[in-house]
């Protein structure tokens, strides 16, 4: 039988079937494999009785993130907001070439927007519109979107990530008002907690839909890129665009460049491509004082 691992406590693994939940160990043969289960991984299961079972098998990961360990990650939701916190735009399009290298779906959650004018809000939409992130606006207090949240969420594992203050928690205190939590999920008491989270864990939202809950999806090291010359390829909105001169094109200096005349056409974002070049010469700098 196939399930999901869902929550980890030491050498014992919780496992989601979509019916019920059996706390399983895995088979020796991972450790000889040198493999190891973590939460989000779809596996096999052999049923012991109407409550245990043995993990026989790790299926496919799609993606793995070491810090949180967890696997199959299908989207972010990555929560910003304009002010209140004040908005950094170079680390959000930092943390947003990381999701797409790790294959990971992004919808950004514009919250707070009740403290914005509408200008401020479009010019935060316009800079994005060419990325093709899905955009939702969230008054936590009046008129919370909740059916537009609900299917984004549906079908697909997702984690919540922002930095403090964004209103994460508000947010999940307002979704677990109409979520019916299954056997076996984690109780609204746990999820309503701030900060407290000290192992990570899925919760079903809905059927064959989990939200991570775990402390620690607000930053990542950016040492996945060796060379800058792939970070080209992490800046989704260039791939319509990169039919340049030169097919090496890295779309800083070279003439013939279809990037940047987009650029100048106000196809792609002016402080998305000024961002991709302060982080291009970031890595470049890091690849040549490495040794």
């Amino acid at each position: 039988m196939k399930g999901k691992i869902i929550k980890q406590q030491k050498e014992l693994y919780y496992v989601d079937t979509g019916t019920k939940v059996y706390k399983s160990k895995a088979r020796g043969v991972f450790r000889k494999k040198n493999i190891k289960p973590i939460v989000g991984d779809n596996a096999n299961i052999q049923i012991l009785d109407e409550d245990t079972a043995y993990i026989t098998d790790i299926l496919e990961r799609k993606n793995r993130l070491k810090r949180p360990e967890v696997s199959n990650l299908d989207q972010l939701f990555v929560f910003v907001t304009i002010k209140s916190p004040p908005l950094n735009l170079y680390n959000l399009d930092k943390y947003l070439s990381m999701c797409e290298y790790k294959n990971i779906d992004v919808v950004l959650i514009l919250t707070k927007i009740d403290l914005y004018t509408e200008d401020e809000i479009e010019k935060f939409k316009n800079i994005y519109t060419s990325t093709g992130y899905k955009i939702i606006e969230v008054d936590n207090f009046n008129n919370f979107p909740k059916e537009e949240i609900f299917d984004a969420l549906k079908g697909k594992s997702t984690a919540f990530s922002g930095a403090s203050g964004v209103g994460k928690s508000t947010m999940i205190n307002n979704l677990i008002k109409d979520i019916k939590l299954e056997t076996g999920s984690i109780s609204k008491k746990s999820l309503r907690g701030k900060n407290t989270t000290r192992h990570t864990e899925l919760f079903k939202v809905m059927d064959n839909s989990f939200v991570f809950d775990t402390p620690g999806f607000d930053s990542f090291d950016f040492d996945f890129i060796e060379d800058e010359r792939e970070l080209k390829n992490y800046f989704i909105e260039f791939k319509e665009h990169n039919n340049c001169k030169y097919s090496n094109c890295n779309h800083i200096k070279e003439p013939g460049c279809n990037v940047k005349d987009a650029v100048e056409e106000n196809l792609i974002a002016k402080t998305r491509y000024n961002n991709y070049v302060v982080l291009f010469n970031e890595l470049e700098k890091r690849r040549k004082t490495k040794w």
